[in-house]
């Protein structure tokens, strides 16, 4: 016996059977993206990968990482090229596509010099005809901030104002204060603020009536990267403050005598400073005078410089730049402070030069020993083989354990290095008026010791190494120059073991280490 449908049933049968066509032609597939977030630097180079379930080929899909919307987007590729057209201004020549594996559905949109504004969540969507599915990634984006800096100053009638600042990092840091036993102080201000590239500037003040806590810290910390900075300073003993009332009453009669002195001596003082600005002059030019008999020429090693530092006029110039350049990773090569060393190597002599800072905010310069550590935050200190001064806060430092600042009678713009091998002295001179800056404890030098260079921040100017020349032409000495006020006075005093910004910076007074989870901060 025949069996036959109703018109009316075969009709939707065979639309049904229609519909189902394209489907059945089409392989399924899935998207697969990492299963963790993506952790990425600040300035740093980052894949974010996709591939395909089963492994079949992508190279004539649509493929699109994008954020929020799906157009404009990250980065697209369609009809096998790059659709630079549909593409989010911001990421447009800082992404490159990888499809080395591109016809087994693995590929991946490498994003170059990550900002922070990179931070969050991202979506790779693959489309074939009809079909289409997407997977999730998660980028997280970290900065580990500039050394922090602690100034202080007066407070009230009894109490001293300590504050810590440091710029540089992401996410928001958390910062705390705590005593020599290690309790948290009550902070009396707190500062987190972002920059124009998004990074967090801190500023974090506490008030200390009580001198007894001998010294305080201050630590910030990254929380995504599980990594902190402390600075210590010591709290100084108000050792008037508990004298006996007659004593204070001598000291004040005293005091008043002794500037009646001081008063008679700078009067005499003025009638002969012509005579003593020469005599002066004569003591303060001998060094530099001397030092540049020993003039040498000095040319930069690319090999050594960080990927951020551009060398520029024959290997005599170098700017910090957003930019990272692609160089190989060799073992000679900075990776994490934004410095770079001079070519010439000395193991004995006298050999002197000169720096070019201008108007340049913050910078470093000095000498290392060629084998110093240059993968990491070790802190520059000549127990790790660095003998240098910077600039950094609006502040001159020796970058030695403890941080010595350097009272200044007005920004240098250019600074002359002078090394003395045998005798293990390495002295800085003020090229703007022939004045000395600092010189380093006698040490002991033993191998190659090499120029050094570091920059904190980006920007137009460089530093520049100056061609050998003769000094000023005339100089002038600034006699009795002022004493900084309380208020101006920073003294961090302690040792310090830093990202960079890089910059990053960074000064020589702070401690870089993993947060321990049991005890939390590692104290030497």
């Amino acid at each position: 016996m025949m069996m036959t449908f109703p018109v009316s049933s075969q009709g939707r049968y065979l639309i049904f059977l229609f519909i189902q066509l394209p489907m059945l032609d089409s392989a399924r597939f899935d998207v697969i993206g990492p299963t963790e977030p993506i952790l990425a630097m600040v300035g740093e180079d980052i894949d974010l990968p996709c591939h395909l379930s089963p492994n079949i080929s992508a190279k004539n899909m649509e493929l699109r990482w994008y954020r929020k919307k799906i157009s404009p987007a990250v980065y697209v590729y369609q009809k096998e090229k790059d659709q630079g057209g549909d593409q989010i201004k911001e990421f447009q020549g800082r992404t490159t596509f990888v499809q080395d594996n591109i016809t087994e559905g693995n590929v991946a949109v490498t994003i170059h010099n990550v900002r922070a504004s990179d931070d969050g969540q991202y979506r790779c969507f693959f489309k074939d005809d009809q079909m289409y599915e997407e997977a999730i990634i998660e980028l997280k984006v970290a900065s580990l901030g500039s050394d922090p800096h602690i100034h202080m100053e007066a407070y009230g009638d009894e109490g001293i104002l300590l504050e810590c600042t440091s710029v540089g990092w992401y996410p928001v840091p958390q910062v705390l204060w705590k005593d020599l036993k290690g309790e948290i102080l009550p902070l009396l201000s707190l500062s987190q603020t972002p920059n124009e590239d998004g990074l967090i500037t801190v500023e974090a003040s506490v008030a200390i009536r009580d001198y007894s806590v001998g010294s305080v810290s201050c630590s910030i910390r990254n929380p995504l990267l599980n990594l902190e900075k402390v600075v210590r300073i010591s709290i100084p003993d108000p050792v008037f403050s508990r004298l006996s009332p007659w004593i204070l009453s001598m000291a004040v009669i005293l005091t008043a005598l002794g500037l009646l002195t001081i008063g008679a001596i700078f009067f005499i003082w003025k009638l002969h400073r012509n005579k003593n600005g020469e005599k002066e002059n004569k003591s303060l030019s001998k060094g530099w005078k001397k030092a540049q008999l020993h003039a040498v020429n000095v040319t930069l090693d690319p090999d050594t410089a960080h990927p951020h530092l551009f060398l520029y006029e024959g290997l005599k110039s170098i700017r910090l730049e957003d930019t990272r350049q692609k160089l190989p990773d060799k073992p000679e090569r900075f990776d994490s402070w934004p410095c770079v060393l001079g070519r010439e190597g000395f193991t004995s002599g006298k050999h002197y030069w000169e720096v070019e800072v201008g108007d340049r905010t913050d910078w470093a310069i000095g000498v290392c020993k060629e084998n110093v550590t240059k993968k990491g935050f070790d802190p520059m200190t000549p127990e790790n083989g660095f003998w240098a001064v910077e600039l950094y806060g609006n502040g001159y430092w020796a970058l030695t354990p403890l941080r010595t600042p350097l009272p200044l009678t007005g920004p240098p713009r250019r600074i002359g290095v002078f090394l003395d091998y045998e005798s293990g002295h390495i002295s800085f001179y003020d090229m703007t008026n022939g004045s000395h800056i600092y010189t380093f404890p006698q040490a002991s030098f033993s191998g190659t010791l090499r120029p050094f260079f570091c920059l904190w921040s980006c920007g137009k100017k460089p530093l520049t190494i100056c061609p050998i020349f003769d000094g000023p032409d005339e100089v002038t000495i600034i006699a009795n120059p002022p004493i900084p006020s309380k208020k101006s006075l920073v003294t961090p005093t302690s040792e310090k073991s830093i990202l960079w910004d890089t910059d990053s910076p960074q000064s020589s007074n702070s401690k870089i280490f993993p947060i321990q989870p049991n005890n939390g901060v590692l104290e030497h």
